[in-house]
């Protein structure tokens, strides 16, 4: 599809709003918790309206510069050890584990088969047994000193391991409190990652060597970047046209936008069967945080179609019915109709005329 700046209104394909967000063990244990709790708890409700936006008011704009621009578009060279390490991450992603040889002691990295018992003052706890659980050796899974109290044991070992629970440990009938792990080892298995060669390449890619394997490795790379090179700076642009104008959005209008986005991820969070609190929550984010997120692209989005809708009257930009066929079948649509169908023709036409609009201060920009 076509890229519109990363602030750009974009109501028609509203995406999830944590995706870069990092998620270290922490989080992932908790999303793991979260999901569980929703597949058997939690009331979702049913898919909402969305809403229409055609006849909102959003305000007023004296348009500013748009027009010769002056800004920075960011180097999309690609480096030898931006290959390598790519490279490295795939090699890392395709890795495999296989049985230890017999002797071998737990290390780093190691997945072990175990069974374990936790006890406190002597009695097992809730939570705290399990048989053929596979760990990996690192991946911070389990409390404290669990993971390193197995390194340098051995397939068929049994180890006793004292530990203690974390403060802040959610469990409040374990939080500080100091337990015994009782471990067998049943399994050790080493995790190898392959070699970059010509096997590898022919088993796992399209491509017949390692060089044809690089270079579309370093082509992949020089796309992203230019993909985010351009983003960055049509933000610029966007940002810039948005401070040189003199806007004056009306609040009923942020309130509509914040209402449509707010019915779009509920809608998604629906399709995922899981409710809106939730839906934030495996984005790294509490419900709040996330509410004050769709505030924010509410009113980023009136000011933007302000600006967009200013410039298309400048231009006398318009919407062509060949436009819309072309957006739909970008989109993944067999029609035009189709597309208005699901999204609305308001929707539809606001993302051209914005594109179109944003085009017009790219072609007319001083690039650098």
């Amino acid at each position: 599809m076509r890229k519109l700046a990363m602030f750009c209104i974009c109501g028609l394909t509203a995406a999830v709003l944590a995706t870069g967000c990092s998620k270290n063990d922490d989080t992932e244990e908790t999303t793991a918790a979260v999901t569980e709790a929703t597949a058997s708890d939690a009331s979702v409700p049913e898919t909402l309206e969305a809403v229409d936006l055609s006849g909102v008011d959003n305000g007023t704009i004296t348009l500013g510069e748009y027009k010769g621009i002056e800004v920075t578009k960011e180097s999309t060279d690609v480096t030898d050890e931006e290959v390598d390490t790519a490279i490295e991450w795939e090699l890392e992603a395709a890795a495999a584990y296989e049985d230890a040889e017999d002797g071998h002691a737990v290390a780093d990295t190691d997945q072990v088969n175990i069974d374990y018992v936790g006890t406190k003052d002597g009695v097992a706890f809730e939570g705290g047994t399990a048989e053929g659980y596979d760990l990996v050796i690192g991946s911070n899974t389990f409390i404290d000193g669990f993971e390193d109290g197995l390194i340098g044991a051995k397939k068929g070992d049994k180890v006793s391991l004292n530990l203690t629970f974390p403060e802040d440990y959610q469990s409040e009938d374990l939080a500080g409190q100091d337990v015994v792990f009782d471990v067998t080892i049943n399994n050790v298995q080493v995790r190898h990652v392959p070699e970059l060669d010509e096997t590898y390449v022919k088993e796992n890619t399209e491509f017949q060597t390692v060089d044809e394997y690089r270079e579309n490795i370093r082509s992949l790379i020089q796309e992203q970047k230019e993909d985010n090179a351009q983003m960055m700076m049509e933000n610029t642009l966007l940002e810039t046209v948005i401070n040189n104008s003199d806007i004056q959005p009306n609040q009923e209008a942020i309130d509509a936008n914040y209402d449509s986005f707010v019915v779009s991820y509920t809608n998604q969070a629906t399709a995922y069967g899981m409710d809106l609190a939730t839906f934030a929550a495996l984005n790294g984010m509490t419900e709040e945080d996330f509410h004050s997120q769709l505030q924010l692209m509410a009113e980023a989005s009136v000011e933007q179609r302000l600006v967009f809708g200013a410039i298309a009257e400048e231009e006398n930009l318009t919407v062509s019915d060949e436009e819309r066929e072309e957006l739909a079948v970008e989109m993944g649509y067999e029609t035009a109709e189709d597309l208005i169908a699901s999204a609305g023709q308001f929707l539809v036409d606001d993302y051209i005329i914005a594109e179109k609009a944003m085009q017009v201060m790219v072609d007319n920009a001083v690039i650098q």
